[in-house]
This record gives C-alpha cells, structure tokens and sequence, in this order.
C-alpha cells in the first residue's frame, strides 16, 4: 500500500535510475570509499541535506560535473553516518527532464488551462521591475507580498528580506505560519526562546528515558534522528509514549499509543496539569525557586474543573491511561515531551504548546540534560543580516496578517485598510494553502504575480511570470536549520541546467533595476561572500563551518581567543531568558496581552470551530474590527476573539486530519521525482475499516471526500488503528505532477479558521464528508 515504504521497491528503483545517470549503486560509506579511488577522476565533499531540519551532514561524490554518489557522513556526531532516502531523490532531480530551465511569462487568463511563452532573465526581471515601480507609486510598498519558502535557503531569503525593507513592504513572511510558528510565541511567552532546551547529543537528548510525542510523527518527520532513538529502544534504554488519533509510523515503535480525538491536544495538557496538582505530584521546590505565576495556573486549572472523567470524555482516553501517562512523566527524572504540527494546526495552537510547557515546568522537567518540552521546526535562529543604509529602509504600515492568507483575504474584505496587489511567491501556495478554490480565486484578480520554482508545476499556471530555480549544490548555503539550531554549510559545485539560477543571482538583479545597485552588488552572488558578509560579524564565516568534519555549527555560537564555541544544553544553570529570570506561567503583562485577543494567560480549553460538538467550547472571531497582535510586536492584524458554546449539529461525521504521506515525502517537489514518487505515488485517505464497511468502501476505492469548502479525490485504505470518527489524507500532491496527478487536501481546509496569536491555519481543525466516486 502507498503509505508503507517498500525499501526494496526503493532500492531497485534506485539502480535503475543509477543505470541511467550514471551514479554509483546504493553504497555505505566505507563501500564507496573503497570504491571511489579505482575510478579515475572522483573527488568528494562534505555537504549538508536541504529537504528538512534534521540539517543531516552528507559526503558526495563528484565526476566529471556530474554528482555519482552520495553517502552518510560518519563524521557527523547527530546522525553518525545515516541519511534518509530524501537525499537521493536530489540526484534524479539534478538532472530531471521536468526542471525549470528557462524562465516563462504566462499569456491569457491565469488557471488550469494557462499558457506561456518563453522569456529570456532580462524581459522577465526589466518587466516585473517595472511594475513593482508602479504598483509602489500608485498603492504603496505596502501592496507586495513575499513569500519564502525553506527551498529558498538560508541566503535566498536574506536578500529577499533586505528587498521587503528597500521596497517598503511589511508583507514578508516566511513557511511558519503553514508550518508550526505557533510554537515562537508560546515558548518565548513561558520560556524567554522559542529553542528546545536539548540538543541532539548522546547524553542529552538521545539520552532521555521516556519520550512523549504529542502530534509528532517523528518517524516521518525526523527519520535519521527517530533511527537513533529506535536503535535505544531496541536496546530497552527508553519508552515511545505517543498521542495521536491515527497509528501513525512512530506510533507502530510506541510502548503504548494513546489514539486521541483531532483537535484535544489542550484537554489532555489541561487534565494532566489538574491531576498533578491535585495528586500533590507537584516538584514545589523546582516550582518555588524557578517559576512564576503557579498560584494563577493552580486557581484556573481547578476552577476549570479539567478532573480526568472531563479529560477522558472530552479526549477519548481512558481515564486510567490518562493517569498512567502523567505518573510515568512525573516519575521519569530523564523525559521529553516532543510537540509537532499536530498541535499547531489548530485554532488553540498557541494555547496547547503553552499548557505543555506548564506541564514540564511544574514537575521539574526544565534545567537538566535530556528533559524539557518544545515544538519541532523551531530551531530558526538569526545568525546576521544584510547591512543596510538606515535611511534607506522604508518605514511600512501594518503587516496585513501573520498568515500569507490574510494578505490575499485583504483583496476582497473592506476591512483591511488596504489591499494585497503582488505577490512574489518562492514556496507553493498552490497546494500548502488552505480553501485552494478561494486562494485560487484571489490570486486571480492580483496585478502581478510572480512564482519561482524548480518544476513547472500547479502554481505556475496561475502566476505571471516563473522564474526557475537553482537546487541545492547547484546554489551553495546553509543548509534548513534542525530543531537544535544547527546549520550545515553546502558548497556550490555545479552549474544549474539551462538558465536556471540561485535565489541571490534574480534578487540581486531585481535590486539592482529598482536602483538599489550600490546595496545588492553582483559580488553577493558568491556564496562564501554572500555568507560572510553577512554572517562574518558573529562568527558564521565558511571558514568556521569547513573547519568541522561535518560543516556545521549550532547557533548561538561564542568566539573565545578565535575559537568556536557552539551552543550546548539550555538552561543548565536554571536562568531562563525572560524578565523575571525564571519560567513565567503567569504574569500581569502577559495577561494583558493576552486579553488584547479576548484569551487569558492560563489557557482555558476550548476547539476548533469547524469540529466542535455541540456544547463544546470554541472561537468565535469579532469580524467587525481588526485588532494589532501583542504577540506581534503590535506590527499585524488579527481578530479579537471570545470563546463560546457551539450549539448546531455538523453535517460532515468525520474529522479530518493531515500530515506527511510518508518520510520520502517534503513537499510537493517530492512528487515530481520518480523514485521519491513511486513511494507514495497516491493521496490515500485513511480511514476505520469499519466506517468504510458501513459506507460500502473498499480497501483501493478511489472515492470523494468533501467539506463546506471544496472537495477532493483519495484512495482508501482500510485500517482498524485510527480513531472511527477520523479520517488522515496527507498534503504534497497537486495536479500536473508528472507520475500522479492529485487536488490537494488543502481543498477541504479553512483559510479563516487560524489561531488568532500566531495565525496559524487549522489545518487538522475540519470536519468532511465521504462518498464513493
């Protein structure tokens, strides 16, 4: 089945594809190293992985500018040689027929049916300059939106924020708010940094005793991390504990798995808060000397009355389970409690990361070595910025909303105090985007448009001009940063194909033909000159990065005497980073800002409105007025909020929940590479064989699955290890993929639905409908 990773399907996928481009066979390091020496012309590299935030460090072969291998670094302490199977999907990719060589300027009317014709760098950049000068001088810098994705890298995104302050938009955001931003303003509000306070190392994080993982498929998400936690399982060193509605891949490793109503993350928090403090299973001393505001969690969390019967009802989870997971945590000294989207694509994202930060911190699980909670994909950290003139940066209104989706909302909503005009988008809105009929639509009535990719996908055909794209090696940079912070230096060593071009080399051009040419100079294009320019001044030189066998370094980073010292374990000696020095539960300032969006400090529970039953507490948005958000720094809008009972009966019975399709899985790109593809070529929805008997589904059906918003197709695969009234369909399909054409999930899901702190969209908040095709 499509969600099972057949390894030697992969394998021999893998060889044919290596017949065909000439790569080496799937060797392990010590085998290609062997090899490498009797084949004339090979040398090798140290280089890091760009598809996600396990920041992996690889060695890769290069012959004759071509890549022909690529292994593990063993050299590499955090993932001691292993790599994922992401990894080889960038050799096809390098030399896939189905790149972007040239770039295109669409003709007639935008949509599925759009056609281009092919323009050389010049007409496309003198064109696009042209009309950003005009939409600035007619609406304000403020009408252009940015939108950069993790493809972008570390330094594609610099110059594209650099030319967001030049230009004078404050509409610049980057992949968080679609991803797990939520998890930024909760641990700076409790924590003083968003960071995990562990770092991937043998005696802390891979040394824990007990892991927890609350919406946090691990096993997908973080493959060459999860290998290394699983091999200290096997070893009986620790136990999975994992909470998720579905049996999930790290949920088949779990000691026990607790399936869990989609949208209840906060009810559980809660529950396990009030069963500690009223089983006297409190750390008082850690609790006396460290934190701030107990009393205030105390009082609300028993006025709530969040007793395990309220918890097991609302969660569904037993009682007794519940009990058991908060005195295995409480009782286990080394434990980590590890948070993911499962959590943040909801309306109380915010809320939920808070509340399980309250329940570390009350039983002392801060300030030693492998203990702690945090979300992953939060290991962004500033390591520099591009130097600019002071009175060159533009000072802009307010940013439209968090979420890129607001900006396009601003187009049709009178509300907005001004309107979304152009959108220049590096990541893929045309399938990561919520309600796709609506964003479709408004992306339609903009008057510029403009999409840099690596394949002519979806969102080409609604954009006005593509730009194409450099990948990986073929650009240089820092590698996507891993939940400890650590950046992985990547040389440049090969030439796009055709007229594709890095990041840096089309904004420096377009900086340039907007009169910034002193600021965004054509030295800027060398990567190492690029990065130490703008990293130099903290230390992030290249020379500081290579001079490791695994070309990284986990920020924040000291130089002593010119020696490089990287960070380690947080809060080891009990100080935190905020005001008060010490983990803030409460305080009279973050009340206040808090009640700015008609929420308390101490989250009380509420759910998504889209799933909530009858009677069960949700949001409700004051739409008559827009508000600016604390958590913000006062420079976005959002809606005030209050919270309120939902009284009408849904007219969809199930749930829907999202997630990867499986770990060969990043993005839609992945889709556009066979032998990632061939993995997991169908969007599947999973669903309770059960319910699908009822509904007379069999196990392959492709059947319909619908919501208020759109509708979309899927596979359905028959499983007894997901909650009944759950359904899961993975993201990262789109039409006009090469091998398996799909609408995307985000057809079923809200664009209006989102946390009001963090903009989060509830991605995992929706009810739908099925039905066979």
């Amino acid at each position: 089945m499509s969600k099972f990773i057949d390894r030697r399907k992969f394998i021999s996928s893998l060889l044919k594809t290596a017949a065909c481009i000439g790569v080496y066979p799937v060797l392990s390091y010590s085998a290609t190293e062997r090899l490498s020496p009797k084949i004339k012309g090979v040398k090798k590299y140290v280089t890091g992985c760009m598809w996600c935030q396990n920041a992996c460090s690889m060695i890769i072969y290069i012959k004759d500018g071509k890549v022909v291998h690529l292994t593990g670094n063993p050299d590499d302490p955090v993932t001691k040689g292993k790599i994922c199977i992401k990894p080889f999907g960038s050799l096809e990719l390098i030399n896939s027929p189905h790149r972007l060589t040239y770039p295109l300027k669409r003709i007639g009317k935008r949509g599925f049916d759009a056609s281009f014709i092919r323009v050389s760098w010049e007409e496309a950049l003198d064109e696009i300059a042209q009309k950003l000068k005009h939409i600035r001088e007619k609406y304000g810098g403020e009408a252009l939106g940015i939108w950069a994705s993790g493809r972008s890298a570390f330094d594609g995104r610099i110059l594209n924020k650099a030319f967001a302050k030049l230009y004078g938009t404050p509409n610049y955001e980057k992949t968080g708010p679609f991803c797990n931003y939520a998890a930024k303003p909760a641990g700076i509000s409790v924590l003083g940094t968003r960071h995990t306070p562990w770092v991937y190392s043998d005696d802390d994080f891979y040394g824990a005793d007990l892991y927890i993982f609350i919406g946090s498929n691990m096993a997908a998400t973080r493959p060459v991390i999860f290998s290394r936690m699983k091999d200290n399982q096997s070893k009986g060193k620790c136990k999975f504990i994992v909470i998720d509605p579905r049996r999930s891949e790290t949920a088949k490793r779990a000691d026990l798995w607790l399936p869990i109503k989609p949208g209840r993350d906060l009810a559980l928090a809660l529950t396990l808060i009030h069963y500690i403090i009223t089983h006297d299973l409190v750390d008082e001393e850690f609790v006396k000397n460290h934190t701030v505001g107990f009393q205030q969690l105390k009082k609300e969390v028993l006025d709530g009355n969040y007793t395990l019967s309220w918890g097991s009802r609302i969660t569904g989870i037993p009682e007794d389970k519940i009990a058991y997971l908060a005195d295995t945590y409480v009782r286990t000294k080394k434990a980590i409690i590890i948070g993911n989207s499962g959590l943040s694509h909801h309306t109380n994202a915010v809320q939920t990361h808070r509340a399980f930060y309250f329940l570390a911190a009350i039983t002392g699980h801060f300030g030693e070595k492998s203990t702690g909670y945090c979300c992953l994909n939060n290991g962004g950290i500033s390591i520099g910025s591009l130097p600019l003139p002071k009175d060159r940066i533009v000072k802009t209104k307010m940013e439209l909303s968090k979420n890129p989706v607001g900006w396009l909302e601003s187009i049709e909503n009178p509300l907005y105090p001004y309107k979304l005009r152009a959108l220049i988008a590096t990541g893929s809105p045309l399938t990561q985007w919520p309600n796709q009929s609506r964003v479709r639509r408004l992306i339609e009535k903009l008057e510029l448009s403009v999409y840099n990719g690596l394949t002519k996908n979806i969102n080409a055909y609604y954009f006005d001009y593509i730009l194409p794209a450099a990948f990986w090696i073929e650009v240089g940079g820092l590698a996507p940063v891993s939940d400890d912070s650590r950046f992985v230096w990547v040389p440049k060593l090969l030439d796009p194909p055709g007229l594709a071009k890095p990041d840096k080399w089309w904004w420096i051009e377009l900086g340039k033909r907007m009169g910034w040419g002193d600021i965004f100079t054509d030295d800027l294009k060398n990567p190492v000159i690029l990065q130490n320019t703008v990293g130099g001044p903290k230390g992030y030189k290249v020379e500081n990065f290579i001079a490791k066998k695994n070309n990284s370094l986990r920020a924040p980073i000291k130089l002593i005497k010119g020696q490089v010292q990287e960070r380690g374990t947080l809060f080891l000696d009990k100080r935190f980073p905020t005001k008060s020095g010490k983990i803030e539960l409460w305080t009279e300032e973050i009340e206040r800002k808090f009640a700015a969006y008609g929420l308390s400090a101490i989250p009380r529970y509420y759910v998504d409105p889209d799933i909530a039953s009858q009677n069960e507490s949700t949001i409700y948005y004051d739409k008559s007025q827009l508000i600016l958000s604390p958590f913000q720094k006062n420079k976005c809008y959002t809606y005030k909020v209050s919270l309120t009972s939902k009284k009408e009966n849904h007219d969809f019975p199930f749930y829907l929940i999202t997630g990867r399709p499986s770990k060969a899985i990043m993005g839609h790109t992945s889709h556009w590479i066979k032998i990632l593809n061939d993995i997991s070529p169908d969007q599947f929805c999973l669903i309770h064989q059960k319910k699908a008997n009822f509904l007379g589904i069999n196990d392959g059906d492709v059947i319909i699955v619908y919501s208020r918003y759109g509708e979309t197709m899927a596979k359905a695969i028959l499983t007894p290890y997901i909650q009944k009234d759950t359904v899961f369909i993975p993201y990262s399909y789109g039409e006009k993929s090469p091998f398996t054409s799909w609408k995307s999930v985000n057809f079923l899901t809200d664009l209006e639905a989102r946390c009001p702190i963090s903009g989060q969209i509830a991605f995992k908040g929706i009810r739908v409908g099925i039905k066979k095709s």
